[in-house]
């Protein structure tokens, strides 16, 4: 056999400078080549363009969780004040029944979802970093066509259910207390029905402008305008007295939501136009040619997770065969962060689930700022796994880890000390979750220690052992519900959800650690475990015990704390990789010199051996 011709052995250098085109039926200069003897040289192999160090691509993690984490900021806030007016301005049976009716309504719209938000994040951004852009479209197609189905399939069914329903879970069964509200709660049970397929839409496409690692639509859709009309209309019916309005002005945000997301979705994605060969881009200059789609034998073997198993078949039929595991993943989740609120309406009442609702609205915060974080690293743990980079992808899970242990073990550590005290926000008689603040709080602190598992999971290609993790946790979280609510109540429903989170964050923890050899420990973990607890727990607690007792010194415990915490923030902040966020970098350079720092050198490695 002749030998090779030398044009073609040209795989490692296209290797470097991140060509990547992938044809099928002709050799390119980048295409798998042959030795003299006619085998496969494995390691000349094209490769997709991922030449950024994990430094830039942390940046943009940091960039896109600090804009997430200014929605999901305003967005908790507008979910308590919700909570407050609620309780505040309705008896306890009442808003009982308002919570537990927004909980079934969003058990069903997650179920609705089918789990497609999360494959579009992952196959979007997965297919263009293989510079299979022209897929995209037929991905959309085979996502949101079946959303809008099951979601107005199972609005018509709960319209017709509303009766049976209302009487059996949202009232709890209290025939007596039911005849006098049953006909407004029967409506708004219908209306929020009716805005069902509309909220599953919109996490449909915010889920796909996310693929396109655009952060801005979830931000300012959901995070920031749902979240605003929600309060404002809640606001409405608190004033005006009226019950029946709370339900349909809860809902009514979802409508335009889901309209300007479709709108935003299309002014983000490239125009067909600029799919040929060398078009210009929206940004200038030049697109990198089209490539053929992707095959199981251009796959390398150095590749993982999504590109080996579900982008080599970037059709409806590997998206679904990748998302269905993670529709009833994600649907295990939501019902484990509220089918208790049912369970407990159902068995003890309307009012006492009032009380639990209240009770973990502490919680709401902490997920919003995981959620934050999470819509920012989701895209870029999809390109590194897709490409192979589990260096790169343990130090971006390492450093958000830190980012979410740093941003709500304060807030978990305070909802343990002053529990009683902050439950008075919604009335005196809401004291009594405080055992709930206190169970649920430690389960956090140790979810927030394993950081974003899940996701990283599911993204390493490992969709299937999400959705068992998650039927496991939903089970033993029944199971416990139903043997302990009925003797301990909302304390009950406490212990079933932590034993439930503590699931769903353990074990896929040890499937990372053992399969992958990810995990999120290091310098910047144990940093963001010694900070919150010395500042948020420990000085509260010296200052309580100095100054005794009361609103004075709890006040004072946390200014005090909070303060060392930023300054004790501000003095790790290269451990805790905070000078890759927007504005840090350049204040470090401003003050470094006089706290003993030098200002960072744009050409220098940053902390050895971390991989950043």
């Amino acid at each position: 056999m002749a030998a090779a011709d030398p044009d073609r052995l040209s795989g490692r250098k296209a290797q470097v400078t991140g060509e990547f085109t992938p044809h099928l039926g002709r050799r390119t200069p980048a295409d798998p080549v042959a030795d003299a003897d006619g085998r496969v040289v494995l390691d000349t192999l094209p490769m997709p363009a991922v030449t950024a160090p994990a430094r830039g691509k942390l940046a943009e993690v940091a960039r896109g969780s600090t804009l997430n984490l200014a929605g999901a900021a305003f967005s908790g806030a507008a979910a308590v004040a919700l909570t407050v007016v609620v309780t505040r301005s309705f008896s306890k049976p009442l808003a009982g029944a308002f919570f537990t009716a927004v909980s079934l309504f969003l058990i069903a719209q997650t179920a609705a979802t089918l789990g497609g938000y999360v494959g579009l994040v992952n196959f979007i951004a997965g297919l263009r970093s293989l510079g299979q852009e022209s897929r995209v479209s037929a991905i959309l197609r085979a996502a949101i066509v079946p959303v809008a189905v099951v979601s107005v399939t199972m609005a018509a069914a709960i319209v017709l259910a509303a009766g049976p329903l209302t009487r059996a879970v949202i009232l709890g069964g209290q025939l007596g207390h039911a005849e006098a509200n049953r006909a407004a709660a029967i409506a708004a049970l219908r209306w929020l029905a009716v805005a069902l397929p509309f909220a599953a839409l919109l996490d449909t496409l915010l889920g796909a402008t996310r693929g396109y690692r655009h952060m801005r639509p979830t931000v300012v859709l959901d995070r920031l305008g749902r979240s605003v009309l929600q309060l404002l209309g809640v606001l409405v019916a608190a004033v005006m007295g009226a019950t029946s309005l709370l339900a349909p002005l809860w809902a009514l945000p979802y409508l335009p939501a889901a309209v300007l997301a479709w709108l935003w979705l299309r002014r983000i994605r490239p125009r067909r136009g600029l799919h040929r060969v060398g078009a210009p881009t929206a940004r200038g200059g030049r697109r990198r040619p089209a490539a053929a789609p992707v095959t199981r034998r251009q796959v390398p073997a150095a590749w993982s997770g999504l590109a080996s198993k579900q982008l080599a078949r970037p059709d409806a039929r590997g998206f679904w065969r990748f998302t269905a595991p993670r529709a009833v993943a994600t649907l295990a989740q939501i019902t484990i962060q509220r089918l208790d609120i049912v369970l407990v309406a159902i068995m003890r009442g309307p009012a006492e689930a009032a009380i639990y609702t209240a009770a973990t609205r502490f919680l709401v915060a902490g997920q919003f700022i995981n959620a934050a974080i999470s819509m920012a690293a989701q895209p870029r743990f999809a390109e590194l796994f897709t490409v192979g980079k589990r260096r790169e992808v343990n130090s971006v899970y390492q450093a958000t880890t830190a980012w979410l242990m740093l941003l709500t073990w304060p807030l978990y550590l305070l909802a343990m000390i002053f529990g009683p005290e902050v439950l008075t926000v919604f009335g005196h008689s809401y004291r009594a979750g405080a055992s709930v603040m206190v169970i649920l709080a430690g389960a956090m602190l140790l979810a927030t220690a394993c950081g974003q598992v899940d996701m990283v999971l599911i993204a390493s290609g490992h969709s299937s052992w999400s959705l068992m993790n998650g039927l496991f946790a939903v089970a033993a979280n029944v199971g416990l519900d139903l043997v302990l609510i009925p003797k301990y109540g909302i304390a009950g429903a406490a212990i079933g959800w932590a034993m439930a989170i503590a699931l769903t964050n353990v074990v896929p923890l040890i499937q990372l650690a053992v399969v992958s050899r990810v995990h999120p420990f290091g310098r910047s973990t144990l940093a963001a475990v010694l900070l919150p607890v010395v500042c948020m727990a420990a000085v509260p607690l010296a200052v309580r015990a100095v100054a005794g007792p009361g609103a004075v010194a709890a006040v004072a415990g946390i200014v005090i704390g909070s303060a060392l915490l930023v300054a004790g923030s501000w003095r790790f902040r290269e451990t805790l990789h905070l000078s890759e966020l927007p504005g840090i970098a350049a204040l470090g350079r401003r003050f470094g010199r006089r706290d003993g720092h030098t200002p960072d050198n744009p050409s220098a490695p940053r902390n050895p051996g971390s991989g950043l």
